[in-house]
């Protein structure tokens, strides 16, 4: 049931991503067209665009995070018996929950700060930036948990290969 879900945000995540990625093409196009055509450029493009990668960014970390596939520098820890990998990932898991936590709590605080500060152009509030974090770290975190409580088993001597096999692509 449990992977059901994951693979069902999975989903989600990738439709929204692929869907701003296709706005953002089209219109960083179309204020390359209108700036090299027409001498004319629109204003809100910039922040549409600043807005959408943030929300990309944090939303592709989340998809990294539950494929496990964020950067990891694991050569020599690979070389170590199974046990202590397993414990090493438990704690790196663990490490990145604690970080996430603080991040997300600071974007929470920026985002009650610029609540009513407005972008220039199209008038949103500045906050919605900080959103985007906020959304990112809170699915960072629970896919780490869930990469956790994995490890917890694999730690106990569980047979997890079919869990870890559906969840990764």
């Amino acid at each position: 049931m449990i992977v059901k879900l994951v693979n069902t945000i999975k989903f989600i995540i990738k439709v929204i991503s692929c869907g701003m990625i296709c706005m953002l093409t089209v219109i960083v196009a179309m204020q390359v067209i209108n700036r090299n055509f027409f001498d004319h450029s629109f204003t809100w493009v910039e922040e549409l665009a600043g807005i959408s990668m943030i929300f990309v960014t944090y939303l592709g970390a989340a998809i990294a995070t539950v494929n496990n596939s964020n950067t990891r520098i694991d050569f020599f820890i690979r070389m170590l018996p199974q046990k202590v990998t397993d414990a090493i990932n438990l704690l790196d898991n663990l490490i990145c929950v604690a970080f996430l936590g603080v991040l997300s709590k600071l974007s929470v605080q920026l985002m009650k700060t610029n609540i009513n500060t407005l972008t220039p152009a199209m008038k949103l509030p500045i906050s919605i930036n900080y959103f985007g974090i906020l959304i990112g770290c809170v699915l960072m975190i629970l896919f780490y948990l869930l990469h956790a409580c994995l490890d917890i088993q694999k730690l106990s001597g569980k047979n997890i290969d079919k869990i870890e096999e559906a969840l990764n692509p």
